[in-house]
């Protein structure tokens, strides 16, 4: 397991990857160069995703504490960030064996079509559900219960993985992907409830925010380059309101709006070089499908969320979403925990209710703001909790003697949920356990509605059911 660990920390996803992805081909019997030419391609696509999210997140980041600095507001719980989320739960018993141990549940799971998402190939995303079993372990004293939670949890991810397929595949233009990533997803099954409601009330055929409807009504000032201009501009504005006198605050300004409208207009480049990797798997997949050789109604090979992150509603919405949730934060009843460290992945916390909402940016804002105000509620709760788990872990460095949480793994209610189950015994166990199977075998047997209410359109479905017939 540590083999493993070390491996991943010291090569990254950018490496592992595309090794991971030419392996999967090579088994698919994709021919050894067209397989290093997708695997290659793949990983100059993560690369270059990288170097334009790190400038992002550079900049925003400096917003971000901008903004929290002018509140003046305190609260008790420290957001130390996904990075050292992960670092906290990898350093628990739990997160070490199940780094291994979850790799051979997923490819069982896959083997026999319990899922029809395969994994492996983002098996570091594995720390945002093992941020509860962590909780569980500690809470309960049990590493079997710890594993029990690992488990059910990693089922739900699957789940949520294989709904969402095809309306991520659609909305962000590349055929037979998914997300595994809790953070990236977490918010779609909610995200279905909402288009409902906005659908009966007639809001979300009156309020249309998509990219398109808004080139069509402002032209220039709808393209993505400006659209990511004007957001990231007013951001840093509100951010840095009590000293717009000063010449290098406009500078701050300026270039924050700059960059994020660099980051709109360079996305598109970039995603056309992820999808030359993906090409030589799907059309191996294909083949074989249509052959009888594979004999399954298809599956989805799980991706970075990296790769979805900047897509022009995406990216505008997470923006949009940035100051929201930080003035629900300090206004919120009850909340413990300003977010500051993962605020800036806000763009990533929505990318699945981006898909659903097929890029209408009024639904996708006003149901991340109820989903993770929810969220950041349940998150409250936990704040001592976590931090005496990462102590016990022997990160006692992290907490500095505070409490802290990573915000964007503490707000999935799914996950407070599984906490809550496995660590109060058998019955709320069993409970936990009834109704994800009922959840799961309704979405088998009606999968196609289930999926089209996720985001995906019919014509979408039928389309990839024609390439394998």
């Amino acid at each position: 397991m540590e083999i493993v660990k070390l491996i991943l920390d010291t090569f990254g996803s950018t490496i592992i990857v595309p090794i991971i992805v030419f392996i999967l081909s090579i088994a698919m019997k994709v021919a050894p160069k067209t397989a290093f030419q997708g695997s290659l391609y793949m990983g100059v696509g993560l690369t270059a995703f990288n170097i334009i999210l790190g400038a992002l997140m550079g900049s925003l980041g400096s917003v971000v504490s901008q903004m929290v600095a002018t509140t003046s507001i305190n609260l008790p719980g420290i957001d130390v960030g996904w990075a050292a989320g992960a670092v906290i739960v990898y350093a628990n018993t739990i997160g070490m064996f199940y780094l291994v141990f979850g790799i051979f549940v997923n490819l069982f799971l896959f083997a026999v079509k319990w899922t029809d998402t395969f994994q492996p190939t983002d098996i570091w995303n594995y720390y945002q559900f093992l941020f509860w079993a962590a909780i569980v372990q500690y809470v309960t004293g049990s590493f079997i219960l710890a594993v029990a939670a690992a488990t059910y949890l990693n089922l739900v991810v699957l789940l949520i993985a294989d709904l969402i397929g095809p309306s991520l595949s659609e909305h962000y233009g590349y055929d037979g992907v998914t997300s595994t990533c809790f953070a990236a997803t977490n918010g779609a099954p909610f995200a279905i409830l909402m288009k409902w409601i906005l659908k009966k009330t007639g809001l979300l055929d009156k309020i249309v925010l998509d990219p398109v409807s808004l080139r069509d009504k402002v032209g220039f000032w709808g393209e993505p380059m400006m659209m990511g201009a004007i957001i990231g501009t007013i951001l840093a504005i509100i951010a840095n309101w009590s000293n717009l006198a000063a010449m290098a605050t406009w500078k701050t300004i300026l270039a924050t709006g700059i960059t994020t409208g660099a980051i709109m207009a360079l996305y598109p480049a970039v995603s056309g070089l992820f999808v030359k990797g993906l090409i030589p798997i799907s059309q191996t997949m294909n083949k074989r499908l249509r052959s009888g050789e594979m004999k399954r109604d298809g599956f989805h090979i799980s991706i970075d969320p990296a790769v979805f992150f900047g897509e022009e509603a995406n990216l505008a919405a997470g923006l949009v979403l940035i100051p929201i949730m930080l003035l629900i934060a300090i206004i919120q009843p009850g909340n413990r925990m300003l977010p500051l460290a993962d605020l800036c992945a806000m763009p990533f916390m929505i990318i699945a209710i981006t898909a659903v909402f097929k890029g209408n940016i009024f639904g996708i804002v006003l149901t991340g703001a109820i989903w993770y105000t929810i969220g950041q509620a349940l998150n409250s709760t936990i704040l001592e909790i976590f931090t005496q788990a990462a102590a016990a872990a022997g990160v006692a460095e992290a907490t500095g003697g505070s409490l802290i949480s990573a915000w964007s793994l503490g707000v999935i209610p799914y996950g407070w949920l599984g906490y809550k189950a496995f660590s109060s015994g058998t019955v709320a166990i069993a409970i936990a356990v009834i109704v994800y199977l009922a959840i799961y075998f309704l979405f088998r047997k009606n999968k196609t509605a289930w999926q089209i209410a996720a985001g995906a359109t019919p014509e979408y479905i039928e389309s990839r059911k024609a390439k394998k017939a």
